[in-house]
């Protein structure tokens, strides 16, 4: 990896993000892994319940969320996300439903302003189009920036605070254990703005905060998340 600074660089002891952890959850295995993503990253938890309750029978469900999404629908939500302009990152976490995010998932994201926010999606699913549901999350938030979503498997939550460690959610860890710079590369390193934040300059740097950036040298280019 390239590396960012002259010298190892500690960041600092907890997240600075304020983050919320928005989820849908009809069977319980999407709350399950939400609960625990609050826990290993002291965010808050939204619960996004429909106005209309869907069946609490499975094949009545089904036929539900596939009239849903075949009219396109957009299900009515209970709630409102108090303080939503003090949050950074929003989780957003739902099964998959029909191959992709449930409707009522298009209506979350079309509620609220996500200029400035980054969005982290989540999925629980039985056996395929994990992909396609994350995919789905991001392409419904155009206006967030979005880091590396994760997939679980019904509840389990293996994996899971190993893909937080790696995007930087958890308070104390960057994801990045020390950061040097290498002297014999010419190195820029640039936020996802397309502002520079290190030009090179063989002096003492520090990184400014957590987040995305965008390092270039001579012969590569890589994104380093903090």
């Amino acid at each position: 990896m390239i590396a960012l600074a002259i010298a190892p660089l500690s960041l600092g002891a907890a997240n600075p993000n304020k983050i919320l952890i928005a989820y849908f959850s009809w069977g319980g295995n999407t709350e399950t892994v939400a609960n625990y993503i609050a826990n290993q990253t002291q965010g808050e938890l939204f619960r996004i319940e429909p106005v209309v309750p869907y069946p609490s029978e499975y094949t009545p469900c089904t036929e539900v969320a596939l009239e849903e999404r075949d009219t396109n629908a957009r299900p009515a939500i209970k709630d409102k996300v108090a303080n939503w302009d003090d949050y950074d990152v929003i989780f957003i976490g739902c099964p998959v439903w029909w191959h992709e995010a449930p409707m009522i998932i298009h209506t979350f994201a079309e509620s609220y302003d996500f200029g400035g926010k980054t969005v982290v999606p989540f999925c629980t699913y039985a056996a395929t189009y994990r992909d396609e549901t994350l995919a789905k999350i991001v392409e419904i938030t155009p206006a967030a920036d979005h880091l590396e979503g994760f997939g679980a498997r019904s509840s389990s939550t293996s994996g899971v605070t190993e893909w937080l460690n790696r995007i930087g959610m958890i308070p104390g860890n960057s994801g990045i254990n020390d950061v040097a710079v290498d002297d014999n590369a010419n190195i820029m390193v640039y936020n996802t703005t397309g502002n520079v934040v290190y030009d090179g300059i063989k002096s003492e740097v520090s990184v400014p905060q957590k987040g995305i950036y965008i390092v270039r040298s001579e012969n590569k280019t890589e994104k380093v998340v903090l």
